[in-house]
């Protein structure tokens, strides 16, 4: 595919008959046309498989992929030395209801890589893992209530389907200190759920330091993301949020569901010198099939989930601890474990930050890129980001202008937010930073 594909019509168009076959029939099954709230693309994408770095459509439309299935693929499409375990696994039976190999294999693995984690439950998603870690809290403190931060993401249940979307936000409420009570992110969440959680601002010491004098001796945890989607911790903050959990004998999780292996073999934590009490991982663990699991220590562990708890919390699941998902997982973490792998996704992060950087100042665009290790987040705004609120300031209609610009450019991201994979290449990203910079032109 030439660097600069704009002269292709894009799919949908008259020559991409099984793309606009395909959406019409989407448009009937589906009631938005999409398979979930992540597809926002400006015209209609059938994608039919995909190799390493790219992906092909149903036309035969190729695209660089660093969306990566929102992450999970930290290998690239079909890796030769996971696809055979895929394969293996598939023969010989996917799904059995029961304990299997696999399941412990990849077990073995996490307990190995993650010093926190002693033991591990499995679950069949992030969602799930965010579920059973909540409960979990409460079942081991007693406690009902929960700490979140503003602009997070655990997922999609109840409890933390709270003030993540802040888009809603008069320009006035923006320069405020964020309430205690959280903002529900749609429809359909009680307000009785809604009292149970509280709010506090990342990178705000001041405001979870009060909240833990407010309400210390109720609550259960405190559940966050140590690196918030692309807002990295200011220094010392995990460590006041690790020692205030501590004097109050409240429980900290981390969701690592994005930074689980991505940031190193023991993730976000090992990065930043903070030990969590619970941790929840997904993506990288499933190799591409839905996988999630909850770890923590051994008191925890055993004393809300162990075959001695006096009553333990409640986890069954059809297709938890599902073959095919942990033997490509335990495939996936070997291939991570080799000496250098880390060091090659790191460079390739680099590189692609400090491209599309690069491309912001030729073109004399206000934006900044974030980022760490094989993560990067394209910002609108130049302007530095310590919390949610801060996030606010971005140029939306900008950024969707050039998101739609780059898909015409073939190239495939959701979002902001992107990953290079093991089998990306440095022709690849300065690939993608050259079409980037085009599509800045094309503002």
């Amino acid at each position: 595919m030439p660097a600069d594909s704009t002269a292709t019509p894009p799919p949908g168009a008259g020559d991409a008959p099984r793309t606009a076959a395909l959406a019409r029939r989407a448009a009937a099954a589906f009631p938005d046309a999409r398979l979930s709230a992540a597809d926002t693309r400006p015209f209609p994408v059938v994608m039919a498989r995909g190799l390493r770095d790219r992906i092909v459509d149903v036309d035969g439309r190729e695209y660089l992929d660093f969306h990566l299935s929102s992450g999970a693929l930290v290998l690239g499409h079909a890796h030769p030395d996971v696809l055979p375990a895929l394969e293996r696994q598939v023969a010989a039976g996917g799904n059995f209801g029961a304990m299997n190999e696999a399941a412990i294999d990849l077990a073995e693995r996490i307990i190995a890589a993650v010093p926190s984690i002693d033991s591990v439950k499995f679950v069949v998603s992030g969602t799930e893992a965010t579920l059973h870690a909540i409960r979990m809290a409460r079942a081991y403190t007693g406690r009902d209530l929960i700490v979140r931060f503003e602009g997070a993401y655990h997922g999609h249940l109840d409890m933390v389907s709270l003030s993540n979307k802040l888009a809603s936000l008069t320009a006035h409420d923006r320069d405020k200190k964020p309430s205690l009570r959280p903002i529900p992110d749609c429809p359909g969440i009680p307000r009785v759920i809604q009292e149970l959680c509280l709010v506090a601002s990342f990178n705000d010491a001041d405001a979870i330091r009060r909240i833990f004098v407010d309400y210390g001796d109720r609550i259960a945890c405190v559940i966050m993301e140590p690196f918030q989607r692309f807002i990295e911790p200011q220094p010392g903050f995990l460590d006041l949020v690790r020692r205030l959990t501590r004097a109050h004998g409240a429980l900290l999780i981390f969701d690592e569901i994005v930074t689980g292996f991505r940031f190193g073999p023991g993730g976000a934590q090992e990065h930043y010198g903070v030990r969590p009490d619970l941790t929840t991982l997904g993506k990288i663990i499933g190799a591409g099939y839905p996988n999630g699991a909850i770890g923590g220590t051994a008191e925890i562990m055993n004393a809300v989930a162990g075959r001695n708890a006096r009553t333990p919390v409640y986890m069954a699941g059809t297709f938890a601890g599902q073959a095919v998902a942990a033997a490509g997982g335990a495939a996936t973490l070997d291939v991570l474990a080799r000496p250098g792998a880390y060091d090659t996704l790191f460079a390739l992060g680099e590189r692609a930050r400090g491209g599309l950087e690069r491309a912001f100042s030729r073109r004399g665009v206000p934006g900044r890129v974030f980022g760490v290790g094989p993560l990067f987040h394209i910002f609108f705004a130049d302007a530095d980001v310590r919390d949610a609120r801060d996030a606010l300031a971005e140029d939306r209609t900008r950024r969707k202008r050039v998101w739609d610009a780059l898909l015409r450019r073939g190239v495939h991201i959701t979002g902001a937010r992107g990953f290079v994979s093991l089998q990306h290449t440095v022709a690849t990203v300065d690939d993608f930073v050259d079409r980037f910079d085009r599509a800045l032109g094309d503002l």
